[in-house]
């Protein structure tokens, strides 16, 4: 967008002059996300074409980075918004984002991505009536305990360890300084290393994938670190370089979010020394964040071999993120890159404002299935994937049902089959496993914590016949089934190239069916269910 076009919608460029305004739009904010901060919106400006909009009492982003015009963010509330402000800005941005969309692209790619679960909240309040935005779930931040990056202490973050120790040993000389403005020209140096190679097993920086896009994100990835050194001060950053002898063996750049939680912008590591990744993220925690019990390594972006290796760190929770838009299905961007691209198609979106069109899921029964149910199964598969080759056949329902090794569970709603769930039962020479082998929610009844419901029951009936660890695979860009995962305790624990097909990959993940473990799980369903058995 060249600046006379931009004027016409009333769009301004970011600059440093802005930060008071944005520091105390965003300090509103009780639990901001990575992307809610300046410095994070001021880096990350010139590659992504970022503009400002203030209407309404409120503070809108803007990006135009990818040739069409989207909103970052939702509107950012300043001194006396209200509700009726709120609305009136979300309806504003989506007439900005439409004139400009309607000459180059399609008004279909009018969307406010980065919504926090907070703001979605209070959006959700505001909607319906007229002006309905149906919520798309993103990859979410990772949250680490910043003590527990420190020491890497436990069998979970054993590797990390081993390969802090092992850099350690083999580089004796290396030490650790405070970034400065001196240190600009061998990060740069650094960064143009780093642009063609890069370490595939720590959360700071993006690694290598066959994804369509990642060049790109390298790319902008640069520009953005770039600013951060040029900019280091001015933004009042926080950075450790690590050095071997005297050689620049890495950097790592960041700044405080909250009183609680600090945030890592960067983090680059040469090729030529094995280790330093977890090295210097380790004493950047340590030097930098002890004072902050939470370290926010911001999202994947929807990058797999990045999301594995954040969830190896074995974060404590996800900030969730959400997309909003007009329209349940998800549209892909313009040509070129868009950070929170998400699959044309995503099972998880919901409707805010709106009433539900299906019964409340609080009147699901969960039972055991049946020979009766196996056409509604069939019709089920049918209805919750699309490619033929990802659902169960009627022989294979029919075998999973009679199996005694399997726990077939489904979900009745109001008489009509609103999802279903196995579980394996597999015996080893000493103790037993087991496995979540199908898990569907009919389209008619998602996002309303059925899935979570079907699941919880699956780890019930295997805990019942002495199982203490539960596996499942998920393709690696479930982003919305990944999540539901992790809330409910699951970790990634292996990357599987090409699991669903080529260029399909999956993630192997696994919950230790502990009596913590079990108490987490029903800490994450809603009260009314924690506190009562699951109907049967």
């Amino acid at each position: 967008m060249d600046e006379p076009e931009g004027q016409r919608i009333g769009l301004a460029r970011i600059t440093l002059a802005d930060r008071p305004a944005f520091d105390r739009a965003f300090a509103r904010l009780s639990q901001p996300v990575s992307d809610y901060s300046f410095a994070n919106t001021f880096l990350w400006g010139g590659c992504l074409k970022l503009y400002q909009l203030r209407t309404e009492r409120h503070l809108c982003v803007f990006a135009n980075g990818a040739g069409d015009l989207t909103m970052l963010m939702p509107p950012l509330p300043e001194d006396g918004a209200t509700e009726a402000d709120l609305r009136a800005a979300l309806q504003h941005g989506f007439e900005a984002m439409d004139r400009y969309n309607d000459v180059h692209v399609t008004r279909a790619h009018s969307r406010i991505e980065y919504v926090s679960e907070e703001l979605l909240e209070q959006i959700n309040a505001v909607t319906g009536r007229g002006f309905v935005l149906s919520a798309t779930p993103m990859s979410g931040d990772y949250v680490y305990d910043t003590a527990r990056m420190i020491d890497l202490a436990g069998g979970a973050l054993k590797s990390k360890r081993h390969a802090r120790t092992r850099f350690m040993r083999h580089f004796p000389d290396h030490r650790t300084e405070t970034l400065g403005p001196h240190h600009a020209p061998e990060c740069l140096a650094l960064l143009a290393t780093w642009l063609t190679t890069s370490d595939d097993d720590h959360v700071g920086e993006v690694t290598s994938d066959t994804q369509l896009g990642t060049d790109i994100l390298r790319d902008k990835e640069i520009d953005a670190c770039r600013m951060a050194l040029e900019h280091f001060e001015a933004l009042d950053l926080t950075g450790l370089v690590l050095y071997v002898g005297q050689r620049m063996a890495g950097f790592t750049i960041g700044e405080r979010l909250t009183s609680r939680q600090a945030s890592v912008l960067f983090e680059k590591t040469h090729p030529d020394f094995p280790g330093a990744a977890q090295f210097i993220f380790s004493e950047f925690c340590r030097l930098c964040w002890a004072a902050y019990p939470e370290c926010n390594a911001g999202d994947d972006w929807g990058i797999a071999s990045l999301r594995f290796a954040k969830s190896t760190y074995r974060p404590i929770r996800m900030l969730g993120k959400s997309m909003l838009t007009r329209q349940p299905v998800v549209v892909t961007a313009a040509p070129g890159f868009s950070p929170s691209a998400l699959p044309e198609a995503s099972p998880m979106a919901r409707v805010l404002g709106a009433a539900p069109n299906v019964a409340d899921e609080s009147d699901a029964v969960l039972r055991p299935a049946a020979a009766a149910d196996l056409d509604a199964i069939v019709e089920l598969e049918r209805a919750s994937f699309r490619a033929i080759e990802e659902s169960f056949n009627r022989r294979q329902i029919r075998d999973l049902i009679r199996n005694p090794r399997v726990r077939v569970v489904v979900a009745d709603v109001n008489g009509r089959l609103g999802g279903w769930a196995v579980g394996l039962i597999r015996q080893h020479r000493k103790n037993r496993s087991g496995r979540l082998y199908a898990l569907a929610v009919h389209p008619g009844h998602r996002g309303r914590g059925l899935g979570q419901r079907l699941v919880t029951r699956i780890i019930d009936e295997l805990t019942g016949q002495g199982i203490d660890k539960l596996y499942l695979e998920v393709r690696h860009d479930n982003q919305p089934a990944i999540a539901l995962y992790e809330r409910l305790g699951f970790t990634a624990q292996t990357l599987l190239p090409d699991y669903y097909g080529d260029g399909r990959h999956g993630f192997r993940m696994k919950i230790s069916l502990t009596p913590a473990a079990k108490t987490a799980v029903l800490m994450a369903l809603p009260a009314n269910e924690a506190t009562s058995p699951v109907p049967v």
